[in-house]
């Protein structure tokens, strides 16, 4: 697991070479353990490695045979040996027991079809000496991150946009059309981000680079192709089982103390059943215990670690813990504002493995390919009422519970407005349902915020087949493509590595997914009850109670952690003195100000998560600006 980063093609040797060291400098948290580093006069390409697997010989950069390739490399190859053994029989030789080295002799074999062998999360660099171009690719789901930003003939590339602005010849720009993104669903759809010019590799994608010229293009995506022959649990099961087996075993290769996060849930619990049943020794497992207790699955994880037999450890989240220092923290390793509040205990939780273990086994992508989210069912009801009811019905509807709610009797319903808000979503378009769905600002906020009106092109990109989807894969495809590579993978991955912490995804194997991606909806997701197939799978094995609680998020009750820290942060970021305040009206932010301190509970204008939620983004977006002093494009 490591850090990469390099500069094609711009300033002199010595220059470049002395602004990529700082860049590398940016990224030590990603590898602590070592640096590795390559200059010519093309460019100069360097790395920070975490020593996880080969820990005496896998210092970068490898080579392929004849020396004429080289690969910066982060990541982790689950079946590395099993290809590594492939190209033995071929004639390949050998000098390290990496999967480095072997990822650059497979490209020299197989070109960019190697792609689709690996399995693993990835993102690397594989330089052509001879030829003088370079390729770049990332992993299917977008587990490890790429970013970079092309200056006329040359590029510039790295892991963490922190240290991709450790070059100066990258511009700080707010883009405000990504702006608009950012305020309606909380991030920007690849390759944009927030700051013109800067991109991010796509998940499945790959890139590449020769002679000032850059072309990307895609390897994977998704696709949903139902298998008849699947007909009960039993069969889903059946079908599941030996892959999901395989994927924790592959995911459990490491030279160094291993673990897993056990929040009581039944994705994570699965994985670390698995891992305890192939363990020699008992598995360590982690835990969150928050003092709200409606956020607390802590009773349940003991119980599955206690059944398990693992080492277990639990930390405590006091909801008035809130300190400044967090709040940078997310914004120096993200590298552009996060929303995400998960991110909070995400970095607590991996501050406190890294005591224990260098890697650490998760449960997420479990609700992507098993249909465990309840906005699945949200969606799929809406979708149903957009069939049978006609527009007019439905405004009237909307009138109705708009006066309602003017009522003093109704002013504290929650109901009435999300009456309100389903009829309002059951008149939008099937491309737009998805990100009006998850939206956190309305388009008309928005608007006055940024003067920009998007139309949200995002999910007009969908596979040739999709039309052929049912509504549940429909959504399910929303989430995998962009809720997952760009909230909840940014989230773990930074926060992890931010505390030199490898989190590993059995879930995202691509055999999993691709068995995932053939059961029939009703063994997913049905009654309101989803992963349907994984809980016959585990039936036996995990206690009841993993079964029988509610989903419950990662998330922080947001309102409950302000404390006098908090809002005196607010005051000093929307100060008018700060260069955020010019970039959004003066009564924008002083209603959101208002809302996101004083609510503290459900509504019927607005739901507390929602008015702490949107206050949280633009605190994260003026934090932010004046982190790495970014200016707005007039």
């Amino acid at each position: 697991m490591c850090g990469i980063c390099g500069t094609i093609g711009i300033f002199g040797k010595e220059e470049r070479d002395a602004v990529v060291n700082k860049m590398n400098e940016a990224i030590i948290h990603r590898g602590p353990d070592e640096s590795g580093w390559y200059s010519d006069e093309v460019c100069t390409l360097a790395m920070r490695r975490l020593s996880i697997i080969d820990l005496d010989q896998g210092t970068q950069p490898k080579y392929n045979k004849n020396k004429t390739r080289l690969i910066f490399f982060n990541g982790e190859i689950y079946n590395y040996q099993e290809l590594r053994n492939d190209l033995i029989e071929k004639g390949y030789f050998f000098h390290s027991n990496s999967d480095t080295e072997v990822i650059v002799n497979l490209y020299e074999e197989h070109g960019d079809n190697m792609l689709l062998l690996l399995k693993g999360m990835f993102a690397f660099c594989i330089y052509d000496k001879e030829k003088e171009d370079f390729f770049f690719a990332r992993d299917r789901f977008g587990e490890k991150p790429l970013f970079y930003y092309q200056k006329g003939s040359g590029l510039i590339f790295s892991s963490e946009v922190k240290s991709l602005l450790e070059n100066p010849a990258v511009e700080r720009i707010l883009s405000r059309e990504n702006m608009a993104y950012y305020l309606k669903v909380t991030f920007v759809p690849e390759p944009g981000t927030l700051l013109k010019g800067v991109y991010s590799l796509p998940a499945g994608s790959f890139m590449k680079f020769s002679k000032g010229k850059l072309t990307v293009s895609k390897y994977f995506d998704v696709d949903y192709r139902i298998d008849k022959n699947i007909k009960t649990i039993e069969d889903a099961s059946s079908v599941i089982k030996p892959v999901f087996e395989q994927a924790i075993k592959r995911q459990m290769i490491s030279d160094v103390p291993l673990g897993a996060f056990l929040s009581g849930g039944v994705d994570s619990s699965a994985v670390v059943a698995q891992m305890q049943m192939v363990s020699s020794k008992p598995i360590k497992t982690f835990n969150v215990k928050f003092e709200e207790s409606s956020y607390d699955e802590s009773p349940i994880a003991r119980e599955v670690a206690s059944i398990l037999g693992t080492e277990h450890h639990e930390l405590v989240i006091s909801n008035a813990e809130f300190k400044e220092e967090i709040f940078w923290k997310i914004i120096d390793h993200v590298g552009l504002p996060f929303p995400d509040s998960s991110a909070i205990p995400t970095w607590f939780i991996t501050h406190e493995i890294k005591k224990h273990v260098t890697v650490a086994l998760s449960g997420d992508g479990g609700d992507e390919l098993f249909g465990g989210y309840p906005v699945f069912d949200w969606y799929r009801k809406i979708r149903a009422v957009n069939r049978i009811t006609p527009n007019f019905i439905r405004e009237a509807g909307e009138g109705v519970l708009a006066m309602a709610k003017k009522a003093p009797l109704f002013r504290s319903s929650s109901m009435l407005r999300q009456m309100e808000k389903g009829l309002h979503l059951a008149g939008i378009s099937e491309q737009a349902l998805p990100i009006e769905i998850h939206a956190l600002f309305d388009d008309y906020q928005i608007y006055q915020m940024t003067g920009v009106k998007s139309d949200y092109q995002m999910m007009h990109d969908t596979p040739d087949k999709s039309e052929e989807w049912s509504d549940l894969r429909k959504i399910m495809y929303y989430r995998l493509r962009y809720n997952l590579p760009l909230d909840m993978l940014v989230k773990v991955d930074r926060m992890s590595m931010s505390n030199s912490l490898e989190v590993r995804a059995p879930f995202l194997d691509p055999d999993l997914f691709a068995i995932s991606s053939t059961l029939p909806d009703h063994l997913l997701r049905e009654a309101g009850i989803g992963k349907l197939a994984l809980r016959e799978m585990m039936k036996g094995i995990l206690p009841d109670s993993v079964f029988s609680h509610p989903k419950s998020g990662f998330s922080i009750p947001l309102h409950k952690y302000q404390n006098k820290q908090f809002e005196e942060l607010v005051a000093q970021l929307f100060s008018e003195t700060s260069p955020f305040t010019n970039l959004i009206p003066k009564d924008i932010l002083t209603y959101i100000k208002i809302q996101g301190l004083q609510n503290k509970s459900n509504n019927s204008a607005i739901s507390v998560y929602k008015s702490s939620h949107q206050l949280w983004s633009l605190l994260q977006l003026a934090g932010w600006m004046k982190r790495f002093a970014v200016k707005v494009d007039e």
